[in-house]
């Protein structure tokens, strides 16, 4: 009982650390970060005492394991042979006592130890996420809470928008505030990303609660979540998170579409077009409520700023860092400490104060190096490869099942909530992994947070068994 009590309780604990993630400022402030950590650290220590409780091992696919303990002991190792700490008042670093003075350490101790425990978390949560993933109602009520906090954030920034808010609802504006936040995001891409990485599952949720009996209150509430995330990204004013939204919808027609009309007659068919049409009109006129215009005339200027935008100078200047970083690169987190000195030594200086690089994966490899940025694209990317073969492999499954396949492989088969899950994660992370392309939404700790929960999702599906073919 005490441990059916520990297990709810951290489930729970990890579902409201998924909703306050992006209402505490998306964790971009020093505060929202440690209430971020301290959710993820209740519900780890809280899963890991059931484990002791119960006294078993969590069966969890091997890689990951693996990819997550050397990603830790890499960082950790960098963390404790630092060599300085970086003073910011003076701009100098000043050197302390190492473990090896001639092995790789970070550049600044205090960062990396920082960001090490952000990445212990993160890496637990997914290693969490894995095993949650097995209980079909554990997962069913991961998805709601995802759909849901998507959708609060949504009504925020759009009642935002059609205030006319000159800064987050309950702040005061202050000189320099800026016009970029949404919603409780200080920056605009940031607060796209968190909506791309919401859209999929708010999609596929719709898709189910219309697919199965369920009561008109679910079905509402499920088709406004939807719509609400899809006019916020419509009246957000990132460019880039709007474009990778376009080919997130276009993945979303092509995985769901075929679900939705292949099981509607004639008549279904004209009555869900027109409710289509319907919701577009919909969509139009709270988009000129929520000053739809403002997006619309950044992209009509995009040609102006594209060849004037300050992120290529300063990825030119990381593609100048790199030959500096070797195989372990400058420490976990220590970009911002270590950028201005390149900075000010390049030809082609890049314009004020860069805390982020807006290029995840140069900035990776900055401070990470070249082994450590591997081990990190094996973890993500092998996340997903697995997603996708377990996707191709439960096909097989089920043609082998209709053509009168053996028990074997119908025990195999998964429920239908898991068969459409997994390929909207795919999704996500996919275009997550596009948006970091041009953008730093891999640096945000809430945006962290969805993307180990996308991947614990992933490489779960390695162990998920139905145990009855229903």
């Amino acid at each position: 009982m005490t441990s059916d009590l520990l297990r709810i309780t951290a489930r729970y604990i990890f579902f409201a650390a998924l909703v306050c993630a992006p209402w505490f400022y998306g964790g971009t402030t020093a505060t929202s970060i440690l209430v971020i950590n301290w959710l993820l650290g209740l519900a780890v220590v809280l899963w890991i005492v059931e484990l002791l409780i119960n006294r078993r091992w969590p069966k969890l696919p091997k890689l990951p394991v693996l990819l997550a303990l050397v990603l830790l002991l890499f960082g950790a190792w960098m963390t404790i042979n630092a060599r300085s700490i970086y003073d910011a008042e003076f701009g100098t670093f000043a050197l302390i006592k190492n473990v090896a003075p001639g092995a790789p350490g970070s550049l600044d101790y205090a960062i990396s130890a920082a960001w090490m425990i952000r990445a212990l978390l993160l890496l637990t949560a997914m290693l969490f996420v894995v095993d949650l993933s097995r209980d079909d109602k554990a997962l069913l009520q991961l998805w709601w809470a995802i759909v849901l906090a998507g959708a609060s954030i949504s009504l925020l920034g759009l009642l935002q928008k059609a205030t006319g808010a000159e800064a987050i609802l309950w702040q005061t504006p202050i000189s320099g505030y800026g016009s970029t936040f949404f919603a409780t995001y200080y920056y605009h891409a940031n607060a796209g990303s968190f909506l791309n990485l919401a859209l999929p599952l708010s999609a596929g949720l719709a898709v189910r609660v219309f697919g199965i009996e369920s009561n008109q209150a679910v079905r509402s509430i499920c088709l406004v979540a939807f719509l609400l995330n899809l006019m916020a990204i419509a009246a957000n004013t990132s460019r880039g998170a709007q474009l990778i939204a376009g080919l997130i919808l276009l993945a979303l027609l092509w995985q769901l579409g075929p679900r939705i009309f292949r099981g509607l007659s004639r008549s279904k068919k004209n009555i869900a077009l027109g409710g289509a049409a319907a919701i577009f009109l919909v969509i139009f006129a709270v988009g000129r409520a929520a000053h739809l215009d403002e997006p619309i005339r950044r992209w009509e200027t995009l040609g102006e700023q594209v060849s004037t935008d300050s992120r290529w100078s300063s990825s030119r200047v990381a593609m100048s860092a790199l030959r500096d970083t070797g195989l372990f690169g400058f420490g976990p987190g220590t970009f911002r400490v270590v950028f201005p000195a390149y900075n000010q030594a390049a030809n082609n200086l890049a314009p004020g104060t860069w805390r982020f690089l807006h290029e995840d994966y140069l900035q990776t490899a900055m401070e990470w190096g070249w082994l450590g940025s591997a081990l990190w694209a094996l973890l993500f990317l092998g996340g997903i490869m697995t997603a996708v073969r377990n996707l191709r492999r439960q096909d097989r499954f089920r043609r082998g099942s209709r053509a009168g396949g053996s028990v074997s492989e119908l025990t195999q088969e998964w429920s239908w909530r898991r068969r459409l899950i997994l390929p909207l994660a795919v999704i996500a992370l996919a275009g997550v992994a596009l948006h970091a392309a041009v953008d730093f939404p891999l640096q945000i700790a809430s945006i962290q947070l969805y993307v180990a929960t996308y991947l614990g999702l992933c490489w779960g599906s390695a162990i998920w068994k139905e145990q009855s073919r229903k």
